[in-house]
């Protein structure tokens, strides 16, 4: 029996857009309107610079966890 996970293509688009993309943009804006390389935001979050680079490129499926430490560096209060 073949429990294998559906790949994100099975499921429908989001109504809004992809919100990888969304999430993507929105944080390489926040990070360059503060004046900060992803190698400062690495040493703000404690999160390599490759997966700093993943979020950026809209390929990450953040969790929560990440998510909070990626608006604590950023400053982001909600």
């Amino acid at each position: 029996m073949d429990h294998a996970r559906p790949l994100i293509e099975d499921f429908p688009a989001h109504p809004d857009g992809d919100p990888a993309d969304t999430l993507a943009r929105a944080v390489r804006a926040r990070r360059t309107a503060l004046g900060l390389t992803i190698a400062d935001l690495s040493t703000r979050s404690g999160l390599p610079e490759a997966h700093l680079r993943t979020v950026e490129a809209g390929h990450a499926m953040p969790t929560l966890a990440l998510l909070t430490v990626l608006s604590r560096a950023l400053r982001v209060d909600r």
